[in-house]
């Protein structure tokens, strides 16, 4: 029970996130001539949903599904890793203040709708 519960929350979490980076970020980082970057991030938003819908299928006993987690787990490291190391730097790099304080703005805007 209590991991049925664990996932649930961490699926609304990141959840949430995904959806204010899919709304307002990634699409930014396209206008900025980021595409590439920006549909590679979004493409491993839906192997993040692969690995909740799994996790959730999967009886939650199941000698599997630990080791299924720990690579849900890498798989989220590495992605916010890039985000966070080489991608979004290069996209607020190419902005100017007002335009990262706008970007802000509106990932709490987006972020409200889920709350």
């Amino acid at each position: 029970a209590r991991r049925t519960i664990l996932l649930m929350q961490l699926k609304h979490a990141i959840g949430k996130h995904a959806f204010q980076e899919e709304n307002v970020v990634y699409a930014k980082m396209r206008d900025q001539g980021l595409t590439e970057a920006a549909d590679h991030l979004n493409h491993e938003h839906g192997y993040v949903k692969q690995y909740f819908f799994d996790l959730g299928e999967m009886p939650k006993d199941d000698p599997a599904w630990l080791p299924k987690l720990k690579e849900f787990r890498a798989l989220i490291e590495k992605h916010m890793r890039e985000e966070e190391d080489e991608l979004f730097p290069k996209l607020r790099a190419q902005l100017s203040d007002a335009q990262n304080r706008h970007i802000t703005a509106a990932m709490n805007k987006e972020g409200l709708k889920l709350a």
